[in-house]
């Protein structure tokens, strides 16, 4: 049984192909197209990730005729239940925006159908016409978000939490998971939404929003909570694991945080102090809602999605709940990995296992050793292919020369971390490497950089819960901050990612290798891309990174790249 999830309607237009119980490709349209978030958010126009869906077929080597289904994360049955919203304040948006959003969504499977857009080089996986003889199911987006995280997680049974701006409706919801099914025991509809009020400081501190959310988490270690007691007037907690949002106070915030800062101004300090009184604002909700829950229900395991939960603070927060024994959060927690939600619930709906089975999260798009070097003998570069324990201790030692190496080898990662195989790396070892990566990939120098450690030194250097895709913060040890200075947040913490042997060996051996060098089994972590471009997925864009941003070096799927002023050393 093959069934494609897709997530087309929001932000982040993603697939995800699940076959016979495995998850066998999932990928972020963005990776493709070369468009970051791969595409904004409209109500006026249908969009079908093409770029995707034949990238998943041809990585399976299938044609769309093959498939028994295709899951989209969005029902516009629900999104037309909830219009009458519009009318009284429910809504951020107009009926007259609201009624041509589920027109567009109503045409998603016509224009699927109707394969318009599909790239010359896929029409041997796919032609017009053919998705009219596969089947199309549509499954509620919180639904998705909750069967993202459920059924990848392991666990027979758990408390399933989804928070994000809203999917048709709803803002927040609550499920139990046991076996194959998905029960829900609490949604909170819009306007009540801890998404928005996070995007709205977004937008007030003069970030992006719906992009720009990290940002204010990484400026909020800066600051002091002041603004607190206002904002706790925006959402306020209530009985029964339960909150409201006070629509009209969060669209007047200038009224109780003073002016909105302009995108070019300084960051002073009462604006750093509004990140941290958001951020924490948002953690009591979050702990408020989830405590509650897990005390009614008495489930241990905890299950998170919903793009809330890139939050990597706040989840470190709620790991350390203590009804909480087990957490999974699912890595792609936007709504890119509601592809893979819908996909299961399909999958599963058609008699499926209801767990997934999958080895990692590097489940894209890769590239053969032969296509590497054609491109490589294309761009005109120098280059040596290197054997895979050469090429480790070559990195090794460039790394403890204070080097920016790029490494890309193997499958695409799904999700917005990079985990190994589109990554820049360098030493923690000195605080000067932060401004200078900061520097190269063109970001503020207030945001920090995330590290990766090996398992079994992981305690010797953080205490917190070790997370393998990065979606949880550690706190850096006293002893061990002058040792790693280039990965301590201002708050002494870090997003860290765990490597063990079984999962990623390479890695494993080169975090080994640079210890014998350096003496620490850390290394930074930092995706390889450059600044506005999304996460680079052939060696065609890696080499546009490595030559416009200044690295030193770039390992290659085994060929080695270096600029001339590393030939020296």
């Amino acid at each position: 049984m093959k069934v494609l999830g897709i997530n087309t309607f929001f932000e982040h237009p993603s697939v995800a192909l699940v076959c016979d119980g495995e998850l066998a490709f999932a990928l972020e349209d963005e990776r493709l197209t070369r468009i970051k978030h791969g595409k904004r958010y409209t109500p006026y126009r249908t969009y079908v990730p093409f770029d995707s869906i034949c990238a998943a077929l041809r990585f399976q080597g299938l044609r769309a005729v093959d498939l028994d289904e295709v899951a989209c994360s969005y029902n516009r049955w629900r999104h037309l239940a909830s219009l009458w919203g519009c009318f009284f304040r429910r809504r951020l948006s107009s009926f007259q925006e609201e009624r041509t959003a589920f027109r567009s969504v109503s045409n998603t499977r016509r224009a699927l159908i109707g394969g318009h857009e599909i790239p010359h080089a896929f029409r041997n996986v796919l032609a017009a016409g053919d998705f009219a003889q596969v089947a199309y199911r549509e499954w509620d987006h919180h639904l998705a978000h909750a069967a993202s995280a459920f059924f990848c997680s392991g666990f027979k049974e758990a408390l399933v939490v989804v928070v994000d701006g809203s999917g048709e409706n709803a803002c927040t919801s609550i499920y139990v998971g046991r076996g194959h099914k998905l029960k829900r025991i609490l949604q909170i509809p819009l306007p009540h939404s801890l998404g928005f009020f996070y995007t709205f400081i977004t937008r007030h501190l003069g970030f992006e929003p719906f992009s720009d959310e990290y940002k204010v988490m990484g400026l909020a270690a800066y600051g002091e909570p002041r603004f607190a007691k206002a904002m706790a007037e925006i959402i306020k907690l209530e009985s029964h694991g339960r909150y409201r949002l006070d629509l009209g106070r969060l669209q007047h915030l200038a009224d109780i945080l003073g002016p909105a800062r302009g995108t070019d101004e300084p960051l002073n300090q009462a604006y750093k102090d509004i990140a941290k009184s958001a951020q924490s604002i948002l953690e009591n909700a979050l702990e408020h809602v989830i405590s509650h829950h897990l005390a009614a229900t008495g489930l241990r395991r905890l299950c998170l999605a919903g793009g809330t939960f890139l939050n990597c603070v706040a989840n470190q927060r709620l790991a350390r709940l203590s009804p909480v024994s087990d957490l999974f959060v699912q890595p792609a927690s936007h709504d890119a990995g509601t592809a893979i939600g819908a996909a299961a619930l399909s999958s599963i709906a058609r008699g499926g296992n209801p767990q997934l089975r999958y080895g990692s999260m590097f489940l894209g798009t890769s590239w053969s050793t032969a296509q590497t070097e054609g491109v490589l003998r294309q761009a005109g570069a120098h280059y040596v292919r290197l054997a895979e324990a050469e090429s480790i201790s070559r990195l090794a030692d460039l790394l403890a020369k204070d080097r920016v190496v790029a490494l890309f080898r193997g499958r695409m990662e799904f999700g917005p971390r990079a985990l190994g195989n589109r990554s820049i790396l360098a030493s923690p070892c000195s605080a000067r490497t932060r401004e200078k990566l900061n520097d190269i990939k063109g970001r503020e120098q207030f945001r920090p950089l995330a590290p990766i450690v090996t398992a079994d030194a992981f305690g010797d250097f953080f205490e917190g819960v070790p997370s393998r895709y990065m979606m949880l913060t550690a706190t850096v040890r006293e002893q061990a901050r002058k040792r790693v200075p280039a990965v301590v947040h201002a708050d002494g913490t870090a997003r860290v990612q765990v490597i063990r042997p079984e999962e990623d060996l390479f890695l494993y051996r080169l975090l080994q290798t640079f210890e014998e060098r350096v003496g620490v089994p850390v290394l930074i972590n930092t995706s390889l891309n450059v600044r506005g471009k999304p996460i680079d997925e052939s060696p065609h864009d890696a080499l546009v990174s490595f030559y416009s941003a200044g690295l030193d070096a770039m390992l290659l799927n085994g060929f080695l790249v270096e600029r001339e002023s590393s030939w020296k050393d």
